[in-house]
């Protein structure tokens, strides 16, 4: 009689709790089917195209999320084919083929699953520590948090833009919104934001490049710093 892996609860947002390999497989089954059905495809072989491939982009938000929360570079090896034996169980799947779906849709994931763009980076930014440079900045915990978010962000976006949402960013810290405000303008000023926008207007976020040079505005907490 084979035993399902132990894992540990994991509080996926929105009221998703999974604590078994199945609760994983479920989460990714109903956000493939909520995908699926919102792309209306009518021709019943591009539909199961599009859901096997839903099926793996999901399972890889999934272990990413669940490698990100449990600080793991990988999902351990017995649950990872308990939720793909789950997922094939389900849709009925040939286990080789979606292992052959996973594989085509390795690298694409986005974001892990439930996470923003902005949780990632807090998440990234909190094991990639920074400090610092500027006198009147070092050793500051608001504008060093948002400048390692902001950095993150930066690296995740490429040469785009980035946004620093205040009220979450304040949920993040728990520090008042003025705080957090005046905390960005700061690093503006110091050289580490710029604004992407410079004919902004009220009434819309505003965009911003993480413009900071290591050795000259940051030191990576560890090389260098402390």
């Amino acid at each position: 009689m084979s035993t399902e892996t132990r894992m540990k609860t994991i509080d996926l947002g929105a009221g998703v709790v999974a604590s078994s390999p199945n609760d994983l497989a479920a989460v990714i089954l109903a956000a493939s089917d909520k995908q699926t059905a919102e792309k209306s495809i009518e021709d019943a072989e591009g539909r199961a195209d599009f859901l096997i491939s839903t099926d793996a982009l999901n399972y890889w938000r999934v272990a990413w999320r669940c490698s990100a929360e449990w600080d793991m570079k990988a999902l351990d090896v017995a649950l990872a084919a308990e939720i793909r034996a789950a997922v094939c169980a389900s849709r009925g799947y040939d286990e080789d083929d979606f292992d052959s779906a996973i594989q085509a849709t390795r690298g694409r994931a986005r974001l892990p699953f439930g996470w923003s763009a902005l949780d990632l980076a807090w998440r990234l930014s909190q094991n990639e520590p920074i400090r610092l440079l500027d006198p009147q900045l070092a050793g500051k915990r608001v504008p060093t948090a948002i400048a390692g978010v902001a950095r993150q962000l930066q690296i995740l976006q490429g040469a785009e833009p980035i946004l620093l949402p205040i009220d979450q960013l304040r949920g993040m810290l728990e520090q008042r919104k003025i705080v957090v405000s005046g905390a960005v303008q700061r690093l503006a000023e110091a050289g580490l934001l710029e604004y992407a926008d410079k004919s902004y207007h009220t009434g819309k976020a505003r965009e911003f490049r993480f413009v900071g040079v290591e050795g000259e505005h940051y030191a990576a907490v560890g090389e260098g710093g402390r």
